[in-house]
């Protein structure tokens, strides 16, 4: 198997780091031999629906561009492992903006689509991989922490291979009072607030350099069309493609623009930007 990713090469040859890798049906895919648990929180057409969306939506669009500016914060030069990146939307943007990406994802049809959109990507979960300690400078989980049942072993995995000055960025929904059975339907176990994702994370050995809210535009649409009918126990929610518009068109445009201008300043968002660092010691 030849995987010709300059991030693979340099683990290979600073750490001497054997993936057991083979390569997919599709250019840039990639299979973990080392990973045999099938599992994913999204079914084949629920990630159909994210890569068809994710080149038309306005949400996606908006949430790239603020990640990109957070990475561009803290001066990002080397590569950032996607963990749960699905059909690449997040890191095919970062590539085309000049960030080097690999993907890695626990479902076949979100590597496949992941590969065919440029990034490399890698059939697996993180810690089949067994990636060197101390060895990857960023680590992105976007909306993905809070599909995960046991967060703290995944976050401890992912403590154990960053660099001491390696960062980890990743958004999670917000705000507790505004769960609905969207939630339930597509597997979150948690909404974030900012302290408790700065909770959960120092306990997992990390300290939160940022947290911001936003998508402050839609936490008003989001409580009144989902959150109030579910607690008044109406369980169908909203689409999401009615909600958020995924073609957006003017309106969205205008929406992206006021919510990238805005970010930061807001005291509520239906989502968080968190970037984080290891800290010294691990509690």
């Amino acid at each position: 198997m030849s995987m010709q990713v300059s991030e693979i090469r340099r683990l290979e040859a600073e750490f001497g780091w054997s993936p057991n890798l083979e390569q997919l049906e599709s250019e840039n895919s990639y299979a973990n031999k080392n990973w045999t648990t099938i599992q994913s929180a999204y079914s084949d057409d629920q990630t159909a629906w994210l890569n068809e969306g994710g080149t038309s939506s306005w949400w996606y669009d908006t949430r790239n561009s603020l990640i990109l500016r957070g990475l561009k914060k803290i001066g990002m030069n080397d590569c950032l492992w996607d963990i749960g990146g699905g059909p690449g939307i997040v890191s095919s943007y970062l590539i085309g903006h000049g960030i080097s990406c690999v993907g890695v994802e626990p479902s076949r049809s979100g590597v496949l689509a992941s590969g065919q959109r440029g990034v490399p990507s890698i059939e697996s979960d993180l810690e089949s991989l067994a990636l060197p300690s101390a060895s990857v400078s960023c680590i992105g989980l976007f909306d993905v922490l809070e599909h995960v049942n046991d967060r703290p072993r995944l976050l401890r995995e992912i403590r154990r291979v960053l660099k001491k000055d390696g960062h980890l960025i990743m958004t999670v929904p917000s705000l507790t009072w505004l769960w609905s059975q969207s939630d339930l339907d597509v597997g979150h176990f948690l909404r974030y607030s900012k302290r408790s994702v700065r909770a959960e994370l120092k306990n997992s050995g990390f300290l939160v350099r940022s947290s911001r809210y936003f998508f402050v535009s839609i936490v008003l649409p989001l409580f009144v069309l989902r959150s109030i009918p579910f607690r008044l126990g109406f369980r169908q929610p909203v689409d999401d493609g009615v909600l958020l518009n995924q073609g957006g068109g003017i309106m969205g445009k205008i929406l992206q623009k006021f919510e990238t201008a805005i970010s930061g300043f807001t005291p509520l968002g239906t989502s968080l930007l968190v970037i984080a660092t290891p800290s010294d010691t691990s509690s």
